[in-house]
């Protein structure tokens, strides 16, 4: 059982060092602004990097939401909503591609493997290219997603709950 408790779980993933990539991590910052923060059905966690380590995040959730960056050949700040079963079940609506090591697709598929996982959808970012150099500033473009992506990942709460 994992130390979070809430059965909806907001995940976002990224590094606040690689530029556009923090996006995930932005949306998690404004999340903490709104009223989903008081909610005690809804954790709102900074993932990092994820990789593995995502795997324990999704133990005792119901639905687990989680916000990253992606490469889908779209508009910087295009925001794209996901099922978790698409992904394991190999329907990509778009070329979705993580930015880090390890797409949420390997992560998921490994983590059918060895626990039971709760409703899963991800919510991406378009952010246009990989970011090669440290940086903290988020492009104008990328950074008009996040109002987005809030509205769709508040949508999921309440149609949850």
């Amino acid at each position: 059982m994992s130390i979070l408790n809430a059965p909806i779980r907001i995940l976002g993933c990224g590094s606040p060092l690689m530029g556009n990539d923090g996006v995930g991590i932005k949306v998690i910052e404004a999340l903490h602004e709104t009223e989903l923060k008081d909610l005690k059905d809804v954790d709102i966690e900074d993932a990092g990097v994820c990789g593995l380590d995502l795997l324990n995040l999704l133990d005792g959730a119901r639905k687990v939401i989680i916000v990253d960056a992606v490469l889908a050949n779209s508009p910087p700040g295009s925001v794209h909503r996901i099922e978790g079963k698409d992904l394991l079940d190999g329907v990509e609506f778009h070329p979705l591609v993580s930015v880090h090591d390890l797409t949420i697709t390997d992560v998921l598929k490994i983590g059918e493997q060895v626990q039971e996982l709760p409703e899963i959808v991800v919510i991406g970012i378009e952010i246009g290219s990989i970011v090669t150099e440290a940086t903290q500033e988020i492009s104008p473009d990328v950074l008009k997603g996040v109002d987005k992506a809030i509205k769709l990942i508040k949508e999921e709460v309440f149609s949850s709950l």
